[in-house]
């Protein structure tokens, strides 16, 4: 029902933009329900509390950056090593967009980080299959070191989390910067993708 898509995106899209300017502590639902044009008792008609709205933000943006990875990995016509760095170029440019939530989320949602990590976890698991058949590709072409796909995935993984992390406690420069000498580093033959528009 499109009332109820058009409702809930003012919801998060209000709570988003009031979580990164007066952080999530200091946000009420009565603020969320004046920046939306709503009563509270009709945003308590689609979340039960300030956390779960949280939470409904982040699982957006962990969906929709698994989407674009994903379609990136696989519609790619490019070498893997090419469609890898292109989707993490793509993932770092929406979370440049992003950037005072990315703060918030890291700084001033830690009551909310059990489920944020669960969340990660599944989406990690759910998209194993396409890591692994890139990795695969890699082995193949000598480009990663040959360990199994989830041990891989985890070291991924863990990079994209120290970088953002590194970014977030730097407050300076973009992520994209930042994936841009990483693939500088790790990886001497990645230098000529370029991120889709």
């Amino acid at each position: 029902d499109n009332d109820l898509n058009d409702r809930l995106y003012q919801i998060l899209k209000a709570a988003q933009v009031l979580f990164a300017e007066k952080s999530f502590r200091y946000t009420e639902v009565a603020d969320i329900a004046q920046s939306a044009g709503m009563s509270k008792a009709t945003i308590y008609k689609y979340f039960t509390s300030k956390d779960q709205i949280l939470l409904r933000i982040v699982e957006e943006n962990f969906k929709y950056i698994r989407d674009m990875v994903v379609l990136k990995l696989l519609t790619g016509t490019e070498p893997p090593m090419q469609r890898l760095k292109i989707a993490a170029l793509a993932v770092a440019a929406h979370l440049d967009n992003n950037r005072s939530f990315v703060h918030l989320l890291i700084k001033d949602a830690g009551e909310c980080m059990p489920e944020i990590q669960r969340m990660h976890h599944s989406i990690m698991h759910a998209n194993s299959k396409i890591a692994d058949a890139l990795f695969a590709s890699l082995k193949k072409d000598g480009e990663i070191p040959d360990l199994a796909g989830g041990d891989l995935l985890r070291i991924v993984s863990d990079i994209c989390i120290g970088a953002l992390y590194s970014w977030v406690l730097s407050d300076s420069g973009t992520l994209v910067s930042s994936v841009e000498f990483y693939f500088k580093l790790l990886f001497k033959d990645a230098g000529h993708a370029r991120p889709a528009s």
